[in-house]
């Protein structure tokens, strides 16, 4: 490993409310949800004799999960929870892994691009800690899906988490990975519960609705033209 700056989580929501963040997954909303979205990624995601990591792994609830052993975050509450489930992980920041290249079969992020204030940073430092052939798999809440569109509503009203958060559709995600070198291979996506909440009004104006709110998309370090399948 390499040393990475001292990070300042002052202005950190997933630091000042990891304990809220962590106990929704025990809701029976976010059990739910966990479990759909779990079921998803392990189409995706072999961990069998593979060394992985997951950029952003919060309080780790996906990485136990899934069976992937290592994990970061610039949180260090999320850094503690995510330990104490028995991930290794480090307080670092997606932009600045603190690994030697190639070190990885594959690197996940879930639920975590959106709030990446540099994605294309973060997006080559994922490939800079692959091996040749390794995996890139991103989960995310596609903005044109109804819970991005709810999402995206909270964050305009001040929610902790969304305030800051920038959502994607899955073309403009896909466009911006492959233009760091990746090569898209497949897509996957799964319908989720709506959410309570959100009122046929608030998206009227929407033009195309994705039925899907959770999508995955899985890339590979390879120089050869993906297909997707």
């Amino acid at each position: 490993m390499i040393s990475t700056p001292q990070i300042n989580n002052l202005s950190n929501p997933f630091e000042s409310h990891a304990a809220e963040y962590d106990d929704w997954f025990d809701s029976e909303r976010g059990s739910q949800i966990f479990s759909i979205e779990l079921d998803a990624l392990k189409k995706v995601v072999d961990t069998e004799n593979r060394h992985w990591l997951e950029v952003g792994v919060c309080s780790g609830r996906f990485a136990v999960a899934l069976g992937v052993e290592s994990g970061v975050d610039p949180s260090s509450e999320m850094v503690r929870l995510s330990s104490e489930r028995g991930v290794n992980t480090c307080q670092a920041s997606g932009e600045q892994l603190p690994f030697g290249d190639s070190w990885f079969d594959g690197v996940i992020l879930v639920c975590t691009i959106c709030f990446i204030d540099d994605p294309d940073s973060v997006i080559k430092e994922c490939r800079r800690v692959l091996k040749d052939d390794g995996q890139l798999v991103i989960g995310f809440v596609p903005a044109n899906s109804i819970w991005g569109i709810y999402h995206s509503l909270r964050g305009k009203r001040g929610h902790a988490f969304y305030s800051s958060a920038h959502f994607y559709t899955s073309e403009d995600l896909r466009a911006l990975v492959c233009s760091t070198g990746f090569t898209f291979r497949n897509e996957y996506g799964c319908v989720l519960p709506s959410p309570n909440e959100i009122s046929v009004s608030d998206v009227m104006s929407e033009q195309s609705i994705r039925n899907e709110s959770f999508v995955i998309l899985s890339f590979f370090k390879t120089n050869n033209k993906g297909v997707k399948l």
